[in-house]
Parts: C-alpha cells; sequence; structure tokens
C-alpha cells in the first residue's frame, strides 16, 4: 500500500488522534506521573540540557510496515512537527517536594498549629528523621537546626544525606531541625520539626539555717530551709516526706512548702519554723516528671540534727608558696566544722589539675612541679548546709631571673627637661626587685640616694638635667630567692641641652657718640659639634655665622645714636635649642638716690604749713649724657594727681654730690610722695620715688612737736640702756626678705611702703617678757606764772600697731624732771589688735619738764611685732569734737577717762575696735 504526501502531512497534523487516513498509531502521550522506560527518561534529560541533538526514535517505528515513497521536504516536515511536540509538551521536570518521616524510639508525636510537628525523645536514645522528597532533576538535600535565636551546624556542616540519625541524643541537641531540598527549579522546599529531649537529673537538697531573735533570754528560734532543686525536661513535680510521713502544705503547722517566685517549678522549699524534736529527722526529696517517656521518679535524702552545720575548712600551708622547679609539693586541706562531713575537692583557678596531680582526700600532691603549674589552687568543701567553705594560696614557681635591655633603649638620646624612663626587661618568678644605679661616676641617683628599686624594671626621670648624662646600670635583686649571681646590664643616657652662655642679660648705658662691644660666650653645650650664632636688635637680624674653635661671639657698635638704643640679643643654638645672652643698651641715665640722713629736714615751720629740705646724689652720672634737669613730681599721700616741674641743673654732676632743693608750702601734717628723674639729651632716665613727712623740730619752750621717724636721728628719740633690747627704725620697703609673716605693718601710718616707723622685733632670740624702751626728748614747759601756778595742758597723741597670735604689752610712761626713778603710767594695751593702725589720745597736764617713754614687751612667740608712728605732742588738749571725728572715719570708739595723778593730771582718749 502506497501513501501519498497529503496523508503523511495528515498523520503529521492529526497524530494526536492516533490516527491518519484508516492507519492507527500507538502514539505517546504524557500521562502525569508516568516518565516512562529509564532509557526515555535519560534520552528526554539530555535532550532538555542540550547536550543531546538527535531526535528521539519514535518507540511505534516498528510497527509500521508501508513502503512510502515521499518527497524530502515531506518527510523534514514530519520529523520537525514530532521534535516541536517533544519540547513544548509538559515534559518530566518538576521542582522539589519535601515531608519529613521519622524512626526510631520517640515518646511522643504531636501535630502543633498547622504543619508545626513535635518530636518528643528521651535523652540517651537514638534520633532519626529521614527527608523524603520528589522532584526532577534529583533535589539536593540539606539538614540543618536552629537552637533558639542562635543557629548552628552539624560539627560546622550541614547534613546532605536523605536520614539524620543521632545516636545517645542530649539535652542540648534538642531544638528545630530544617530540611532543605531544591534542584534549580522554583523555590526550595523546606520542612521541619521540633525534637524535645526529656530527662530528668538526680535532685539536689541543700539546707540553710537562721537564727532569730531570743525570746525571754531562754531560747532561739531556728528556722531550718530545705531546697530541693533538679534539672528537668518537662518540669519536675517535688514531694516531700518526712520518714516515711508525705508533708502536705497545712498537714502540719510547723511545716511549709513552698515554690519562689523566681524559681517556679525548678526549685521546692521546705521550711521547718521554729525547730521542734520531731523536725529532727530524715528527709527525703522525690523529683518526678510523671513517667513521661518511662523516666523514673528520683529521690534524694537529708538526715536533719542538731548537729547540723556549714562546713569550715583551713589549709595546713603557707600562702603564697614559693618553689623551685623539681621539687614536690604538697598542699593539705583539712574539715573544722560540718554535719554532715563534708566533702574535700580541688580546683584551680585557670584550667584544671595537672594530670600528675596525686589526690587523697584532703591532700593534693604535685610531683616534679613546674613553671607550667603555678597558679591559684583551692580547697572546697561541701555537705550541702549552707554555702561551701573555699580556702585558696598561691603556687609560685620559681623562675630563674634574666635582663635585657632593648635594642632601642641605649643609648637613649633625650632633652634637658624631658621625662625619660630607662629600661631593664625582667623576668623570673617571682620577679625579682631591680636596683638602679651609676656605673660611670659615684654620684646620686636623681632622687639623692646612691641606689633606687624598680619593681617592673623601669627607672622613670622627670626633668632630665645634663648632669644625669651617663651610664646607668641595672641589676636584681636576691628577692626571687635564687642564689645566683645578680644579673645587670647597662643603659647610656645621653642628654641633649642648649648652650649655656653669659652673661644673660647685661644692662649698659652709654652716652651718644660712644662705642660699645658686647659678647656672648658659651659655657657648655651638648651636642657641640654644630654651633650656630644670630645678632638681633628687636627683630632685626644683624649678624649671623658659625663657630669654629672660638667659646664666644661678639658684636661692636662703634657711634651710638638713638637708633642703636635697644635690647641686643645674641642667640647661640644647636640641635637642643639655644641659649641667650641679652644686652639692654640705653642712654638713659641712673635713678637719683635720696639722701635720708639730713638733719631735721623741716626748715621753716608755719602754722599751716611747712617746707622741706629735699636731698640726694646721683648714681654714676659719667655713665651717660650730662644731665641737664631733674623733672619733680609730688602729689599728696592718697591723691592720684602728681605736680611736676624741672630743676635746672649747671654743669657736670660728680659722684657723691649731694644736691638740695626746697618744698615749700607743703600742708601740715600731711605727708607726700615725691618722684624725682634725671633729663638727658637721650630723654628721661629712671626715677625713684619716696616719701616725705612733717615732724615738728625740737622745742625747748614746748608748743608743738611732731615725729614721723622719718630723719636720721629719729627726732632725738635714744633707746633706755636699762633694758633688754632696742626699738628698731623700720619700712616696708626696706625690711629684711626673712622677715616674721602673720605681725608687724604692712605699710606706715600713711599707707605708704616707703616710710619709716619704730617697732620692736620678738623673733629668737627674744624671750617673752624681755623689754625695749624708747626715751623722747625732754620737754620744757612754759614759765611758771608770778602770780601763781597754772597748769598747761598738752595733747599727746600717737598711732600704734599690734597685729600677730604672739602681742605682748605697750605701755607709755611719764618721766618728770626730778623724778628719774618714779614713772607715771599714761596708757596701756595688750593683745592683737588686727592688721590696721590705732591711734591714741592723752590729755597731759604737767608742771615741770618732762619725758615720754614707749615700753614694748614681748609676747610668748615670734609673731608679736608691735610699731608706733606718728608721734605728736600739741599744746591744748585734745579735741572732743576731732577725736569723735576721726573715730568715726577709723571705724573705733573714743572713750574718754580721767585720770588725776599727782603732781600731774592725765585725761586719756582709748581707740578701740569696734564689735
Amino acid at each position: 500500500m502506497s501513501v501519498g504526501c497529503e496523508g503523511l502531512l495528515r498523520s503529521a497534523h492529526g497524530h494526536r488522534r492516533g490516527k491518519t487516513d484508516g492507519l492507527r498509531f500507538p502514539l505517546p502521550r504524557a500521562v502525569p506521573g508516568h516518565l516512562g522506560s529509564a532509557g526515555e527518561r535519560a534520552e528526554r534529560a539530555r535532550l532538555a540540557a542540550g547536550l543531546q541533538k538527535v531526535p528521539l526514535r519514535p518507540p511505534w517505528a516498528g510497527y509500521v510496515h508501508v513502503h512510502v515513497k515521499m518527497d524530502l521536504v515531506y518527510g523534514l516536515v514530519w520529523l520537525l512537527t514530532v521534535l516541536l511536540e517533544g519540547i513544548s509538551g509538559q515534559g518530566v521536570y518538576a521542582p522539589p517536594t519535601v515531608r519529613i518521616v521519622h524512626s526510631g524510639l520517640a515518646c511522643n508525636i504531636e501535630e502543633e498549629r498547622y504543619s508545626e510537628r513535635v518530636y518528643t525523645i528521651r535523652e540517651g536514645e537514638t534520633l532519626e528523621l529521614t527527608c523524603l522528597v520528589t522532584g526532577h532533576p534529583r533535589p539536593q538535600i540539606r539538614w540543618t537546626k536552629t537552637a533558639g535565636s542562635a543557629s548552628d551546624r552539624f560539627q560546622d556542616s550541614s547534613v546532605f544525606n536523605e536520614t539524620l540519625r543521632i545516636t545517645n541524643i542530649q539535652r542540648h541537641q534538642g531544638g528545630r531541625y530544617y530540611c532543605k531540598a531544591e534542584n534549580g527549579l522554583g523555590s526550595p522546599a523546606i520542612k521541619s520539626i521540633r525534637v524535645d529531649v526529656y530527662y530528668l537529673d538526680d535532685p539536689v537538697v541543700t539546707v540553710h539555717q537562721s537564727i532569730g531573735e531570743a525570746k525571754e533570754q531562754f531560747y532561739y528560734e531556728r528556722t531550718v530551709f530545705l531546697r530541693c532543686v533538679a534539672n528537668s525536661n518537662p518540669p519536675v513535680r517535688y514531694s516531700w516526706r518526712r520518714g516515711q510521713e508525705v508533708l502536705l502544705q497545712g498537714s502540719d503547722k510547723g511545716v511549709e512548702i513552698y515554690e519562689p517566685f523566681f524559681t517556679q517549678g525548678e526549685t521546692k522549699i521546705l521550711k521547718l519554723k521554729n525547730l521542734r524534736p520531731q523536725d529532727y529527722a530524715n528527709y527525703s526529696c522525690i523529683a518526678s516528671v510523671r513517667n513521661v517517656c518511662n523516666i523514673p521518679d528520683k529521690m534524694v535524702s537529708f538526715r536533719l540534727s542538731n548537729k547540723t552545720a556549714s562546713p569550715s575548712i583551713k589549709l595546713l600551708v603557707d600562702d603564697p608558696i614559693v618553689v623551685n622547679p623539681g621539687e614536690a609539693i604538697t598542699l593539705v586541706c583539712v574539715t573544722t566544722g560540718g554535719e554532715p562531713v563534708p566533702s574535700l575537692t580541688w580546683v584551680r583557678s585557670f584550667g584544671t589539675l595537672p594530670e600528675k596531680t596525686v589526690l587523697n582526700g584532703g591532700t593534693l600532691t604535685i610531683p616534679a612541679i613546674t613553671s607550667e603549674d603555678a597558679g591559684t589552687y583551692s580547697c572546697i568543701a561541701n555537705n550541702n548546709v549552707g554555702n561551701p567553705a573555699k580556702k585558696s594560696t598561691n603556687i609560685i614557681v620559681r623562675v630563674p631571673p634574666n635582663l635585657t635591655v632593648p635594642q632601642e633603649k641605649s643609648p637613649l638620646v633625650t632633652r634637658e627637661g624631658d621625662t625619660i624612663e630607662l629600661q631593664c626587661q625582667v623576668t623570673g618568678k617571682p620577679k625579682p626587685i631591680i636596683l638602679w644605679s651609676r656605673a660611670d661616676k659615684e654620684v646620686a641617683m636623681p632622687d639623692g640616694s646612691m641606689q633606687m628599686e624598680s619593681y617592673d624594671g623601669t627607672l622613670r626621670i622627670v626633668n632630665v638635667s645634663r648632669e644625669m648624662s651617663g651610664m646607668y646600670r641595672c641589676q636584681t635583686s636576691q628577692y626571687n630567692g635564687f642564689n645566683v649571681k645578680p644579673r645587670e646590664a647597662l643603659v647610656q643616657l645621653i642628654v641633649q641641652y642648649p648652650p649655656a652662655v653669659e652673661p644673660a642679660f647685661l644692662e649698659i648705658r652709654q652716652g651718644q657718640d660712644r662705642s660699645v662691644t658686647m659678647s656672648c660666650r658659651v659655657l657648655r653645650a651638648y651636642p657641640i659639634r654644630v654651633l650656630t650664632y644670630e645678632w638681633r636688635l628687636g627683630n632685626k637680624l644683624l649678624r649671623m655665622g658659625q663657630f669654629d674653635s672660638q667659646e664666644y661671639t661678639e658684636y661692636p657698635v662703634k657711634s651710638l645714636s638713638n637708633e642703636n638704643y635697644g635690647v641686643y640679643n645674641c642667640s647661640i643654638i644647636n640641635e637642643a635649642g639655644a641659649g641667650r645672652c641679652s644686652f639692654l643698651v640705653t642712654g638713659k641715665a641712673y635713678a637719683p638716690e635720696f639722701y635720708y640722713d639730713t638733719y631735721n629736714p623741716v626748715w621753716q615751720n608755719r602754722h599751716r604749713v611747712y617746707s622741706y629740705s629735699l636731698q640726694w646724689t646721683q648714681m654714676n652720672p659719667d655713665a651717660v649724657d650730662r644731665i641737664v634737669a631733674y623733672r619733680l613730681g609730688i602729689r599728696q599721700a592718697g591723691q592720684q594727681r602728681w605736680w611736676e616741674q624741672e630743676i635746672k641743673i649747671n654743669g657736670n654732676i660728680q659722684k657723691g654730690e649731694l644736691i638740695t632743693y626746697n618744698l615749700t608750702e607743703l600742708i601740715k601734717p600731711e605727708a607726700y610722695e615725691v618722684r624725682l628723674t634725671p633729663l638727658t639729651k637721650f630723654g628721661e632716665g629712671d626715677s625713684t620715688i619716696r616719701v616725705i613727712k612733717y615732724s615738728a623740730p625740737v622745742n625747748p619752750h614746748l608748743r608743738e612737736f611732731h615725729c614721723g621717724f622719718e630723719d636720721g636721728n629719729i627726732c632725738l628719740f635714744t633707746q633706755d640702756d636699762t633694758d633688754n633690747f632696742d626699738w628698731t627704725k623700720q619700712s616696708t620697703a626696706t625690711r629684711n626678705t626673712k622677715y616674721t609673716p602673720n605681725t608687724g605693718p604692712n605699710a606706715d601710718r600713711s599707707g605708704s611702703k616707703e616710710g619709716f616707723y619704730m617697732y620692736i622685733e620678738t623673733s629668737r632670740p627674744r624671750l617673752e617678757g624681755e623689754k625695749a624702751r624708747l626715751l623722747s626728748p625732754v620737754f620744757s614747759i612754759a614759765p611758771k606764772n608770778p602770780y601763781g601756778p597754772t597748769n598747761t595742758a598738752y595733747c599727746f597723741s600717737f598711732f600704734y600697731h599690734m597685729y600677730g597670735q604672739h602681742i605682748g604689752v605697750l605701755n607709755v610712761y611719764l618721766r618728770l624732771k626730778g623724778q628719774t626713778t618714779i614713772e607715771n603710767p599714761l596708757w596701756s594695751s595688750s593683745g592683737n589688735k588686727g592688721q590696721r593702725w590705732n591711734e591714741a589720745h592723752v590729755n597731759i597736764y604737767p608742771i615741770t619738764s618732762f619725758q615720754l617713754i614707749f615700753e614694748g614687751i614681748r609676747g610668748p612667740g615670734i609673731e608679736g611685732d608691735i610699731a608706733i608712728d606718728d608721734v605728736s605732742i600739741a599744746e591744748g588738749e585734745c579735741a572732743k569734737q576731732d577725736l569723735t571725728t576721726k573715730n568715726s572715719v577709723d571705724g573705733a570708739v573714743g572713750i574718754l577717762v580721767h585720770i588725776w595723778l599727782f603732781p600731774v593730771i592725765v585725761l586719756i582718749s582709748i581707740l578701740s575696735p569696734r564689735r
């Protein structure tokens, strides 16, 4: 039978119906779940992967026995049609699916919340889970597990077997297990199952006791807590027995059973309140998980007696224990208390006990100890009553000492003024103390000793100086117990410092048109290999260069002018810094020097004004140009404004020549500041200032007397030859720099630090009670009235200063003519009056010539200086109104006291501080 091309085409397009013009062919169909023979599956897989380009041989080809003559084109069309149908049809490729099945000894399997599965197994059994997968190509399988929030792998790698098998499963291996399958088609398939491992540990009973307050002084309440704890899964249930009696809550008033709120389900406490005789018995705690997974109940017993007590121990060893390598060491721990008898165990603070350790009860022995065995060893006693007792000791295994100096630490180069650390690295156990000393010279260490100790091998030197350069020796002490020669090492310290030069500062005063040469000399420097110098006037560079072999550099100025005056700086420089010589070149005249020994400088004395004879000399008048004038400035004490005028000078002033100028129209009794400035063609020179005070001249027929102790003869006051020591003339500006603080005035009465006063110095060798007496001149009073006696009144006043914690007494006496051995007390004061001047006024009525005596008596210590200033005697009584006005300004209270003494009447006014 022959078939035409048309029939062939019909068969090609209609082969799904399995027929062509009456001929039936057994055509293949894609049946779900039917994958064909193994050969066909392989062919289809190779075709899908593009590895096989030969079309499949139709399975029905053996059934067609027709010899057909066909056109080549129609044949190719038929073959292409068959091939396209095989590719575009449903085929055998499928994404993976997965499900988990189990085998082995499972206690229970529960379905929770849809697909969640829980597999319960007893600890120690074998877990076996199988992951069943489908899909083509064959999916890859991987098992993983998560526990809580932490993910872990099985021994850091995934399990790629279909079956997961864990023998002797432990509690920590519980968790959720995932099976993941993927073959590259679609999303991976994942299923999980939760494995819950059940277990019950042996319960542990611990006992705690408490003692209450005394009742009626006969006995103490004693309460015992028995605490039962067992680790389990699922949660454990506890029950208590006393002997064979089951204890329940409420069954016995002396028994209370409860669970602490913070350990619910994990701890059971049996409380025995106010112990009774029947409470001393055997107690059993039964822990149960209700036979889940066939886990049996577990029980622990404890016998409570009146001797039950927590453990106590002691170590029969020293702490620390220092041994040599290779020695055997034995640690002995004994119990000193505890009921039941405590068990003793030894532990090591870091790591386990050495393998060679021999334990025999509380005795620990380490034969042939090594440095690796060093550490802290602790003996622990436990009898489940109270807290365990623990005692520790530290074992130190000696290591011979060794000293080394880091390569970069010697020689050590530093600069003067720095802080430096010399290092010797020390090893050894115990670590020996390091002794530092100078190796190159027998000189002291920086702290003044010949040897310094260091516990870490470091010698720290603060503010290094050039004298510290040299070799330092570090050596070990015998501290670590080895009888070996001390190890030692050397460290070299090199201190660089800038050049030391002279002069550091020099003032040169020269007149104009004269020459001057300045020289700056190097005393010492390190390093000295590179030294350069620079000369500058202000910021202007004058000269620079380098030293060769000379030790100094000079700079000359041939002719001085105003442009050449100023500060010249010579800097000599090395790597460590610079040393500087400074020269102040100036044409300023030196300051004048006031002459204080003028006899009675008040040369004119009128009712309201006075004149003052001012005298001075000129320091080094020939050093600069001729002084042509002085500028005189004067101002009243306490005022701000200066009044100035020029005093012309004719001719040259000779060295030591005394120059006099009279100051007139000065107001009584005010003090003045005087400023004197020399003038040359260069300009102003240096000024000097002094204070002048009014002091009345000695008047044989007394009308008025004032003394501020400014002149050299201190107003004819004299020292008493019968006293123990003298009064001293003093000013704040000229007092000794080693004066005693916290006593004495800080200025004279007018507030000037230049003004003078008289005071007693109470420093050593003065003793308590010693006296200094100052005698005034002898004053004559007005002639006696021929018609009868009339008493002339005088106002006697003075300022006194009594400041210091050791102030003694200030007395004032009146001595009358003809009564040389009788002294009438006028005024007295004692004790600390504060850091201020006080004023005293006394009305006196002498009938004959008289003399005033100031007596200062030393107090109990050196802070007892007493001073007086501005002593005045004026004819007429003291004005009460003036006294009150003055006191109100000074913040003092005036007190008038009438004292009648024969043959003189005295009226005293005492000034005291307000309170």
